[in-house]
């Protein structure tokens, strides 16, 4: 005669090891049965719970009502508190279930081992020109030696031990286009160079005194660069190479006695526009002036000329970096091929380091085609490698400025798409910015980002303080929080997944149900988990939902599975 058995809750606990031998948040699972009485054989149970560190693979508990009598059933609300980890949760605990009512379809689980979840990272990291400012706080340092470090040494850490690297940067070049030029010839196809600009002619009253200043400025405030005088039709102006300025050398303006720019702004008091030049003639109808070939000062983002020198602690007059306005390619399919394909070997760590060391920032920020090309190629990863967890990381100090997409609400679509797709690749945005770069409503911007992809926020490291430690942090919180809210499955065990649940127990100890939403797309903002399936609809790995992934790295938070009791759904 079959006997009817309670629903029994089994707790996994988790314990976060310290720093040293065994790394950082390594944990340890124990599983408490709610039995005394009757002793089973044991196989391991693979799970994967909780924030800060390398999270598990999750099986489920098979069951037997054979073997078992009504004995098994005491104790089913007991609390067993040794080393703090045995508190025991039985179905009543969840709502919607009634205490003592038997569950016939209840089983008792066995013991199966922990296992670590793996963990696949492909790295999109930004090698503009940009990142060759320097750092407020130590000026010898630009962001790309800072960011190079940090990358260094996360690949070098022995947390990263077994975590599959992949690496590409943006911009990727054009083929056969050079980066720097001084004309359009230098470029060809890839024109025009940033030399050439549309160009009108400009009088206003000379403020030194009786007269009219007559110059050269670009024909509109955007300055449109051209090839030829084609380009220039809507602005009326001619297609000019100006690699020059108008300049007053010291003494030679009773306004201002210092060596520095003509002026042609019509609103000199509140706005600058230079008068430009190709030759001395071109200065002819600025009195006093000379046409002198415009730099930039090396340790800022400030032009300069032979005679207007660059301000202390601005660094050298060096020549300004002119460019071929299509260097940047916006083929998708560069960025989607690595540089370093993705690998946990240990080799991996010496090809990344050598790869970061090969580079030389140069060029501007085609962040729409990098960031779908990391995303194809983390899908096409995800679905050849169903056992690991993969995830992209958008690093980059600046926002789009060339190619499509340039609004971040595009980029958003993409990144979403991506974290929705059936083996699901979230996007974690770290960005390096000072204060002026992000502006009031960046870091919102890059937020909108992060949260399509999965990743709730996005990490903006401040150029004014220690930007290396800084980033490091920020990779390391990536590493901790991609494992700790995807939990495998194990194909080998069977699951009733209709008698899964979950829920999450605060530093208190205070415990709260989350119950299961679907899918991804049913999270919105609140607790929740769900099944990430194949295309058969079969689970392949248990997922929780952005708010309650944030909420178990924020608080350090437990999250325990309940086997054995029907679902909870919202």
């Amino acid at each position: 005669m079959r006997e009817a058995f309670r629903c029994l809750v089994r707790r996994v606990a988790v314990t976060y090891g310290s720093p040293g031998a065994s790394g950082v948040g390594r944990e340890r699972f124990t599983l408490r049965r709610t039995s005394a009485t009757k002793r089973h054989r044991q196989r391991p149970l693979v799970t994967s719970l909780g924030a800060g560190g390398l999270a598990s693979l999750l099986a489920a508990l098979s069951c037997s009502s054979s073997e078992s009598s009504s004995s098994d059933t005491e104790g089913a609300h007991t609390v067993s508190p040794e080393s703090g980890q045995g508190f025991v949760v039985g179905a009543s605990d969840l709502p919607g279930t009634t205490p003592g009512a038997p569950d016939t379809g209840g089983c008792l689980g066995e013991t199966r081992q922990a296992e670590a979840i793996e963990l696949d990272m492909f790295v999109m990291l930004d090698l503009s020109g940009s990142m060759l400012d320097r750092l407020p706080a130590a000026p010898s340092t630009t962001k790309w030696d800072a960011v190079r470090g940090s990358l260094e040494s996360f690949v070098r850490a022995p947390e990263t031990a077994g975590i599959g690297i992949g690496l590409q940067y943006f911009p990727q070049a054009n083929s056969g286009v050079p980066f720097a030029c001084n004309s359009n010839a230098d470029c060809g196809s890839g024109g025009p160079c940033t030399s050439s600009l549309c160009v009108s002619r400009g009088q206003r009253p000379d403020p030194d005194g009786g007269g009219t200043l007559d110059f050269l400025r670009t024909s509109d405030a955007s300055g449109t660069l051209c090839a030829s005088d084609a380009d220039c039709g809507a602005s009326g102006g001619s297609c000019r190479t100006l690699l020059g300025a108008c300049v007053f050398p010291a003494g030679a303006s009773s306004a201002n006695p210092n060596a520095h720019f003509a002026n042609v702004s019509d609103t000199p008091a509140t706005s600058i526009a230079p008068a430009l030049c190709e030759a001395q003639a071109d200065c002819e109808g600025v009195p006093g002036s000379r046409c002198e070939t415009v730099g930039l000062c090396s340790l800022a983002p400030v032009q300069c000329t032979p005679s207007v020198g660059c301000r202390p602690g601005t660094g050298d007059c060096s020549p300004f970096p002119y460019t071929c306005a299509d260097y940047a390619s916006c083929d998708i399919a560069r960025y989607s091929a690595p540089a370093i394909a993705i690998s946990d070997a240990e080799s991996q760590t010496d090809a990344v380091i050598a790869s970061l060391r090969a580079q030389q920032p140069v060029g501007a920020t085609p962040t729409g085609p990098a960031l779908a090309g990391a995303l194809e190629h983390a899908r096409v990863w995800a679905e050849d490698h169903p056992g690991r967890q993969v995830v992209t990381v958008l690093a980059t100090d600046g926002f789009p400025t060339v190619c499509e997409p340039l609004e971040l609400p595009d980029l958003a679509a993409l990144a979403s798409t991506a974290a929705e797709a059936p083996r699901p690749v979230r996007t974690f945005v770290i960005g390096v910015f000072g204060d002026a770069d992000l502006g009031a409503d960046g870091q919102a911007r890059l937020d909108t980002l992060a949260r399509a992809g999965g990743s709730e926020r996005a990490i903006v490291v401040n150029t004014a303080g220690d930007v290396a430690r800084d980033v490091l942090d920020a990779l390391n919180g990536i590493r901790s929080t991609a494992v700790s809210c995807d939990f495998q499955l194990d194909p080998a065990v069977e699951l009733d997944f209709e008698r899964v649940n979950l829920q999450v127990t605060d530093a208190d100890g205070a415990t709260t149900p989350v119950a299961s939403v679907g899918d991804r797309a049913a999270c919105a903002t609140e607790d929740g988990w769900y099944y990430v399936r194949d295309a058969a609809g079969v689970p392949l790995q248990l997922s929780v939902c952005p708010a309650t992934c944030e909420r178990l790295e924020r608080e350090r938070a437990r999250a325990d599975l309940q086997i054995g009791c029907v679902t909870r759904i919202r």
